[in-house]
């Protein structure tokens, strides 16, 4: 009789600390599995590394160890060899400027305020004015051996001859209605204009630019990358087109493919079978060893705000966004989000509280008591 007497003190006393230790885990496992459901979806993850507050980003490109990003004062230059911790380290105050090209230590910089600027950036942390045309309104830049392309808020593109980089010569204008990315290949001008699309300008004459052909289902054409013979358009709120332009003179539609998140597609950048897109809501990555049919893999829209443009090296992604540069990285594994740390953490806490209580309350006061009897 005793004996039983004890054994239901004890089932009662182990019961309710029992009880809270089977909720704590089933909880505890329940949102692991939610975790770990909310990422199977995708085969590879966009995992944040590091950040660098600049106010905003516009453009973005990775040479060796710097990343160099416009915003609303000109070119920031930043070190990158830390990639979890980058640093700011030089910059080139040139107004608000969007798009620029760095070649051998040679910074080609538009501004909407102080038109076209070339930069000497051998030496990062005090980069050096070398030429300048001050005709403002200057947007997107493609540089190709002695010619520069760029495009105006007006409309269309104007050509320059950069072969003295200390005065840049005007030679030849395209009109057009508007203007957005350029980009350059073999006297080919490839122009986007999201009015009307992507066209295809002949510039072999630089002082008479001439319409080869527009083409067909490329509205809303926005940022341009080109691989070999492969073009991919990044079009604005209309998706993506790839593009094989082997024959310039008839560009052929390889395979599109349309947004329907509200996306604006406003940067695009090919490496090793892989396309990045920056669409404003998120950052995108595709699957595009078959130009034929492109395939999405990979999205990130957590810490993305407003991606405007992106770039990649070897091993990260640089993504120039609203408040600045996010490096990110690509990984078979998910990035364990905060939120889901801090629950572990709280509900690790309440557990060893919890412990406590029933140890120090209940269990060895108990104990106390049957030592006495």
């Amino acid at each position: 009789m005793l004996f039983s007497k004890r054994k239901m003190v004890l089932t009662r006393l182990f019961r309710k600390p029992l009880s809270i230790t089977l909720i704590i885990l089933t909880l505890f496992f329940s949102i692991f599995s939610l975790s770990a459901r909310a990422q199977t979806t995708q085969s590879l993850y966009l995992n944040r590394v590091g950040f660098i507050d600049i106010e905003v980003g516009y453009d973005v490109h990775v040479v060796g160890d710097y990343a160099y990003v416009t915003n609303n004062d000109g070119l920031m230059i930043i070190d990158i060899q830390n990639p979890q911790n980058p640093q700011k380290v030089g910059e080139i105050l040139s107004g608000g400027s969007l798009g620029f090209v760095v070649e051998n230590d040679i910074a080609f910089i538009t501004s909407v305020t102080n038109g076209f600027l070339i930069s000497n950036i051998s030496n990062p942390s005090s980069p050096q004015p070398i030429g300048q045309d001050s005709t403002g309104g200057a947007i997107r830049i493609a540089v190709s051996d002695s010619i520069a392309c760029l495009t105006y808020l007006g409309g269309g593109f104007k050509v320059f001859n950069i072969s003295d980089l200390s005065n840049p010569a005007f030679l030849g204008e395209f009109s057009d209605t508007r203007s957005d990315a350029i980009k350059i290949k073999d006297n080919i001008a490839y122009f986007a204009n999201a009015e009307v699309g992507l066209k295809v300008v002949d510039i072999s004459n630089p002082s008479t630019p001439l319409l080869i052909t527009t083409v067909s289902q490329t509205g809303g054409a926005n940022d341009i990358h080109i691989t070999n013979d492969t073009l991919y358009l990044g079009c604005w709120g209309a998706g993506i087109r790839v593009i094989d332009i082997s024959n310039p003179t008839t560009p052929q539609l390889l395979d599109s493919y349309d947004d329907n998140d509200g996306g604006e597609e406003l940067g695009v950048k090919e490496k090793d079978d892989l396309l990045y897109v920056a669409d404003n809501s998120g950052v995108e990555l595709f699957d595009v060893s078959n130009p034929s049919s492109i395939i999405k893999i990979a999205e990130r829209t957590v810490d993305i705000m407003a991606a405007h443009d992106l770039d990649v090296d070897e091993e990260y992604v640089y993504v120039a966004q609203g408040g600045g540069l996010i490096i990110l990285e690509v990984s078979t594994t998910p990035e364990i989000e905060p939120w889901f740390i801090f629950t572990i953490i709280v509900i690790m806490s309440v557990a060893a509280v919890g412990s406590c209580i029933a140890y120090f309350k209940i269990i060895k006061p108990r104990r106390a008591k049957k030592e006495k009897i």
